[in-house]
């Protein structure tokens, strides 16, 4: 069935015809082959080389989303009303978006409901598929074999790498984490049980672990960080959460701050209702009265500095809450998480903050 696109506006678009069409692909919102609506950036400026913030012009729009294979690859969607033009001004600052080195997409797809046009980035001749509305369908498997997960994963393995190359400029091939620390910055949570703002200003300590290149040619870094509060870093053994594994599709580790280094990790787990732990350091273990699935996105951005890799990183925690049964009626505090779980079975919190980590050589450059 057509759509009334006489009567519909951008936002109207962006739900009806190009989200559907994004979870058709394989994309879905807090999954490896995640749908984001924003990416924050550190410089939010248009650049080539160095940065140069009283000439750099600021960035002229943003993605309505971002489709993000973790750790593989992202392409941009643009949406505009179906009453607008798809114009070369609109082509360009799209591209200047996806080519912006903090985003580093792939490719971008510009659309107002009725025309679609995806370009290859840094490509802005000819776009690589153009169809209208009603062609969707018939070209659907040319635009999943171009921008579905699968196919994103596979741009990224055309690399042919050598795994004994450098990481980056004075760099060896591996090294070992010997230490530092991550500084939580603003956090926020949209669940009574949650106190999102309990982070800020906490400093967890990175005990160890390494950064190496991987056969398919990816930045491989897995990071130890010990909780700074007793409770979470309890939970965080609980369901696997003591050992990040980062990957990045840079090809080498930068050491230039003005053109970082994406490491992004994802993580999915659950913690049954009814597990045991101990929260507090001698007390006795208590029963948890409920339990969780859980998804966790993080992505840090930085750059590597003599024998220190720092700068900040995002992070997306997703809850969905599961019951735990009947709550002891003779216990308030079971009964106040019960109703708050009743009231809001899912939970999101947001982070921010920086990091700073201490490396040195696993092997002798070679």
């Amino acid at each position: 069935m057509q759509p009334d696109f006489d009567s519909m506006n951008e936002t109207d678009v962006r739900e009806i015809i190009v989200r559907p069409l994004l979870e058709r692909l394989g994309y879905a919102h807090g999954t490896a082959a995640n749908i984001r609506t924003e990416v924050p950036l550190r410089y939010e400026r248009a650049f080539l080389g160095r940065k140069k913030p009283t000439k750099d012009p600021a960035l002229a729009g943003r993605a309505d989303y971002i489709c993000e294979v973790v750790s593989f690859g992202r392409w941009c969607v643009e949406v505009k009303a179906p009453g607008e033009s798809l114009t070369q001004d609109d082509v360009e600052q799209a591209h200047t978006y996806s080519a912006h080195p903090e985003i580093s997409a792939s490719y971008f797809l510009l659309t107002n409901g009725r025309e679609f046009k995806l370009f290859a980035t840094g490509s802005l001749g000819v776009p690589v598929l153009r169809w209208e509305y009603e062609q969707t369908d018939r070209v659907f498997m040319n635009l999943i074999n171009i921008v579905g997960p699968e196919a994103i994963k596979k741009l990224r393995k055309l690399l042919t790498p050598d795994v004994g190359k450098p990481l980056g400029l004075g760099l060896p091939p591996q090294l070992e984490l010997i230490g530092g620390e991550v500084h939580y910055g603003e956090h926020q949570s949209n669940h009574p049980l949650i106190n999102g703002q309990a982070m800020k200003g906490a400093i967890a300590p990175v005990t160890g672990k390494y950064v190496e290149r991987r056969l398919d040619g990816l930045l491989h870094a897995v990071v130890s960080v010990r909780s700074p509060l007793q409770g979470l870093s309890e939970l965080n053994r609980l369901v696997g959460l003591n050992d990040f594994e980062f990957y990045s599709i840079d090809e080498y580790v930068s050491t230039d701050i003005n053109w970082p280094t994406v490491f992004q990790n994802f993580i999915k787990g659950r913690l049954e209702p009814g597990t045991q732990a101990q929260l507090l350091p001698g007390l006795a273990p208590i029963v948890i009265p409920f339990g969780f699935d859980f998804t966790v996105f993080t992505e840090a951005i930085g750059f590597a500095k003599d024998d220190l890799f720092q700068g900040v990183f995002h992070l997306e925690y997703n809850y969905s809450f599961i019951e735990g049964g009947r709550p002891n009626a003779f216990d308030p505090l079971q009964a106040q998480i019960a109703a708050a779980i009743a009231l809001s079975p899912t939970a999101q919190v947001k982070g921010e903050g920086t990091y700073s980590i201490r490396t040195k050589p696993l092997i002798s450059p070679g």
